[in-house]
This record gives C-alpha cells, structure tokens and sequence, in this order.
C-alpha cells in the first residue's frame, strides 16, 4: 500500500480525514497493515514530527514481569470497526499473537493494533452499533501506548531520508508538528492522497 502523508486540515480534502496521519497532531504509537513499513521524506516539518520507534517485544517483556493480566487482555478477542463496511460491521481479533517456534523459526509474539480502531478519527467516528472495548482492554491499550513511550527511540527525518520499520516488531509513532507556507512535512510517494487508507 502506497500512501502519501501531509496535513490535510486546511485544503479540500478535511471533510474525509480519517486518521491523524494526515494532520499534525500526534499520532500514537500503532502498527500498521503489512510486514514492513516504509517511509520517505520528500520534505520535512518546519518544527516537530520526530518519528518515534519502540520495539513490540521491548514491551511485551516488560508486560510479561509486571502485568502478565494485561498479555492475556490483549490476546483475547477485541472489536474492530470495519469503518463503514456494510457487510462486516466490525470483526473480532486478538491484538496479541503467539507464533509457535517450526524447524527453522523461533518463538515470536506479535503485536498489531491501532488505537483508532477502537475510538475512531474525525471523518471515521467509531460505529455505535459495535460493542464497546472493556477497561480492561482500555488499561491493556493505555499500556501498549506508555510503555512504548518509556522506551522509544526519536528520530528526525531529513529530506530525502528513507526509515524502513519492521512493522511485526516495531511501534511507530509520530510527535505533533508545525509546518510553514515555505517549509511542510510530506512523506510518502507521490500519488495523489487518499485520507482513508492507512
């Protein structure tokens, strides 16, 4: 999947945002649809929009020594909005996989969520037809969030920087950014934007 990343928020295409990626605000930490994320920075921020990396397994273990309550939370059956698809409403899939090792593979816990998947974003409000996330699954998100913030690491993107981001094993998030009329963030390829996707 191809994507183009800017702020939309003030051109045409407002009324259809449906992800904070095509804002500035923060986006929290996430993964996204894939194995592998890519990146490219055709031109960056004129303040702020520091890419953020934490490893999934980082704050699996750190789960597993303080709050094994919440592994089990997050490999447990969780709601997701299908956005609008009239066929499937929502389906129901764990956030937390468990790979078991085969001959030539080990063990491997794969995380895979996305907060606005469970509250929804401007254009792409959560459905009110679907049941609700637990507190618990909301402390088990709140969690995932935290942690990674405790340990990420921040990087800055240059123009013409490519970060390539194991999305199996890696969080990613992005900190809010300013741009100016000479100077705006966009990342991507240079197809045309499409505020749904991603």
């Amino acid at each position: 999947m191809l994507n183009h990343i800017k702020d939309l928020s003030n051109t045409s295409e407002k009324d259809r945002i449906g992800a904070p990626a095509y804002t500035t605000d923060k986006q929290v930490f996430h993964t996204d649809a894939g194995d592998i994320v890519a990146l490219l920075a055709l031109s960056v921020a004129a303040e702020g929009g520091r890419s953020r990396l934490a490893s999934s397994w980082r704050v699996y273990n750190e789960l597993a020594s303080t709050r094994p309550d919440l592994i089990h939370t997050l490999a447990g059956g969780w709601p997701f909005d299908g956005f609008g698809n009239l066929q499937f409403p929502y389906h129901i899939r764990p956030l937390l996989y468990h790979q078991p090792a085969t001959g030539s593979a080990p063990v491997r816990v794969l995380t895979q969520y996305a907060r606005r998947s469970f509250t929804g974003f401007q254009a792409l409000p959560r459905s009110q037809d679907i049941p609700p996330i637990t507190e618990a699954q909301a402390e088990a998100l709140d969690a995932l969030h935290f942690l990674a913030e405790k340990f990420n690491v921040g990087l800055d993107f240059r123009k013409g920087d490519i970060q390539y981001v194991n999305n199996l094993s890696i969080f990613h998030a992005r900190d809010s950014y300013k741009d100016t009329e000479e100077q705006q963030k966009c990342l991507g390829d240079t197809n045309p934007p499409t505020a749904k996707m991603g």
